[in-house]
């Protein structure tokens, strides 16, 4: 898949601040991955649990989650992120399933899902 950079909103979800970021769209990741020091740091999200993650060279990793607001476009969704280190800005595939949001890598855009029942 091609990949394309994307504005990413993120908030605390309680009426904070919303951060705005570039964040790499990222279908491979389940979750959104942002460094720890927005998330935490100037945002105020907590992490409310630890889990493990592999990455795709095999190594495994315990890592903080989370959940924040994440905005784009005109649509708005809570969904789980992932504390990461510090350059590390990742649009997760949940969170754009959460937004009814598609990849479209050929214009190097996202569009809307066809909502889907079954």
């Amino acid at each position: 898949m091609g990949t394309f950079k994307t504005r990413l909103g993120v908030s605390d979800g309680n009426g904070g601040a919303t951060q705005w970021v570039e964040a790499l769209v990222d279908t491979d990741a389940t979750y959104t991955v942002l460094p720890a020091s927005l998330l935490h740091g100037l945002l105020g999200v907590e992490p409310r649990a630890q889990a493990e993650f592999t990455f795709g060279d095999g190594r495994k990793m315990l890592m903080p989650v989370g959940e924040a607001r994440h905005h784009v476009e005109d649509r708005e969704a809570t969904s789980r992120v992932v504390f990461g280190n510090e350059g590390q800005y990742l649009l997760g595939a949940t969170a754009l399933q959460e937004l009814g949001l598609i990849p479209d890598v050929t214009n190097h855009r996202l569009i809307p899902a066809p909502e889907l029942l079954i």
